[in-house]
């Protein structure tokens, strides 16, 4: 899972150069065909929402295979988490939990070999 907040509209520049080092040919690339999940959050009142669609947007491009559903977009999460960092809102709390039970299902199914997608064009 990736959690990202929101930069100008997109996701931050050292995100996205993780991303970019852990991509690189090699024996075996680190993120090609791996399950991964998107969430954020964020201050304002969207929530992520563009800095997912980039995430998601750059992760294809790697190979990786992101859970297409539920998508979980915090937003004004000042109020919804408490002084120690804890996420005290009941539903963010339950779309959260919805989210991680189908990324596990979703892992099983890309272990099993049950979801797949076709390569991304060359780098």
């Amino acid at each position: 899972m990736i959690a990202t907040p929101e930069y100008n509209h997109s996701i931050p520049g050292v995100l996205k150069n993780a991303i970019d080092w852990m991509s690189r040919p090699g024996p075996q690339e680190a993120l090609a065909g791996k399950p991964f999940a998107v969430i954020g959050a964020s201050g304002g009142p969207w929530g992520t929402r563009l800095a997912q669609a980039a995430l998601r947007q750059v992760l294809y491009a790697t190979g990786s295979l992101v859970l297409p559903a539920p998508a979980l977009f915090v937003a004004n999460a000042a109020r919804l988490f408490d002084e120690s960092g804890k996420l005290v809102d009941g539903p963010s709390r339950e779309r959260l939990s919805a989210l991680l039970t189908a990324l596990s299902h979703w892992a099983d199914l890309v272990s099993a070999g049950g979801a797949t997608r076709p390569a991304p064009p060359a780098r």
